[in-house]
């Protein structure tokens, strides 16, 4: 059979890589390359998988709500951590490893050596990969499907995996318009895993990283808390933490709920607050007094003088003063405007139904049409989540054609 993959980002790619196994493989890519969203993962090491993907560890990645939608553990459960990694090592002859946070990356932590990985074994296996080629139609007769392309020309093809990685819009046009005519519920998208915009900027410290909790208040209510890196901008508050935070922000954007959130920092979430007094309490007798020197080797000047401003701390501090010093660097809350927008983010959310697939990836009301990735109305967490997802979608998908 001939079969048309649509999209050359992870599931596109997988999905090349196995389904060309047994038949003759078209990639269209609308880009100048293939996998452009993969160079840039993990901050161009490529962050692909996570070992809590493990079948034995999905229950422990549920716990954490890595994705949003139960049926993308059922997906991963069919290709999961141990089953990527043997595919990687066997069949695409790239050496990973996983850090202490589970997070996969390959040895030369390179994102170009997982894209080369596959476009050999494409290559090998006779793929014919057009690039610059943005499919504008997909078209189903009796017989097979026609794939036109934005220079007039179409092609045909039994069938069809539709791997689009985001809902990319040119002028009028968006990537799920190609899907006009087919009745497929599609879900709104928001864009994912984004940093913040915040109603209040603390502009003296754009460019600052802080290490610290970060809570996501729904309505007043925490929704979720993450650990990590905070980023200052001149916008708001960006970082992983704030990413993975944002997710929760973009989920509730796609189901239509109105709702205020804002995000709370803990600059010391290893201390209670009780623990905390306590510090500072002793810390007085060992730095003194002076507000401009108590926090030398304790937080960054930066963030010292921010504290300083907005808490507005007398230039003499007093045992008295510590406990709402205490409280305030426990909680220093910064209400929610709006997420920023696609260039930002790493993933989109929203999509495809996942109602509207089968087992194996094909839709429930165009036999021969195929979705895998990010296409789908699931997402994950920063981690590896999301790109393992699209390759366990493509895999599925490849194998099944």
């Amino acid at each position: 059979m001939k079969i048309a993959i649509v999209g050359g980002g992870a599931a596109g790619l997988m999905a090349a890589s196995v389904a060309s196994e047994k038949h003759r493989v078209v990639l269209f890519e609308r880009q100048s390359r293939v996998g452009k969203k993969i160079s840039a993962s993990g901050n161009g090491k490529c962050n692909l998988s996570n070992s809590s993907l493990a079948a034995e560890r999905l229950a422990e990645a549920e716990a954490r709500d890595v994705y949003n939608r139960r049926e993308a553990y059922g997906i991963v459960s069919r290709f999961d951590y141990t089953a990527l990694m043997k595919y990687c090592g066997e069949v695409l002859g790239l050496e990973t490893y996983a850090d202490a946070q589970g997070r996969v990356y390959p040895r030369t932590e390179n994102s170009g050596s997982v894209i080369d990985a596959f476009r050999l074994r494409c290559q090998k296996n006779n793929v014919k990969t057009v690039t610059d080629a943005p499919v504008v139609k997909i078209e189903k007769s009796s017989k097979d499907f026609r794939v036109w392309l934005g220079d007039g020309q179409y092609y045909h093809f039994d069938r069809v995996i539709f791997c689009v990685g985001s809902n990319i819009q040119t002028r009028n046009f968006t990537s799920f318009d190609l899907l006009n005519g087919f009745d497929i519920a599609i879900t709104p998208t928001q864009t994912s895993l984004v940093p913040v915009k915040t109603k209040k900027v603390w502009l003296p410290l754009n460019g600052t990283r802080v290490k610290c909790g970060v809570s996501l208040l729904k309505n007043g209510k925490k929704r979720a808390e993450e650990r990590g890196e905070v980023l200052f901008r001149d916008y708001g508050l960006s970082g992983i933490a704030v990413f993975n935070l944002s997710a929760y922000i973009a989920r509730s954007i796609v189901m239509g709920e109105k709702a205020d959130f804002s995000l709370s920092m803990d600059l010391f979430p290893e201390l209670s607050e009780e623990e905390l007094v306590s510090k500072l309490t002793a810390r007085l007798d060992v730095m003194g007094a002076d507000s401009k020197t108590f926090f030398v080797g304790l937080l960054c000047n930066k963030l010292a003088e921010a504290i300083i401003r907005k808490k507005k701390l007398p230039p003499a501090l007093a045992k008295s003063d510590i406990s709402g010093l205490a409280a305030y660097m426990k909680n220093i809350e910064f209400q929610v405007s709006e997420l920023c927008d696609a260039e930002k983010g790493q993933v989109m959310c929203g999509g495809i139904d996942m109602s509207e697939i089968d087992e194996n990836m094909q839709s429930k009301k165009v036999p021969g049409l195929y979705f895998a990735g990010e296409c789908l109305d699931a997402d994950g967490l920063c981690g590896g989540f999301n790109l393992h997802f699209a390759f366990a979608c493509g895999y599925i998908a490849g194998s099944a054609v």
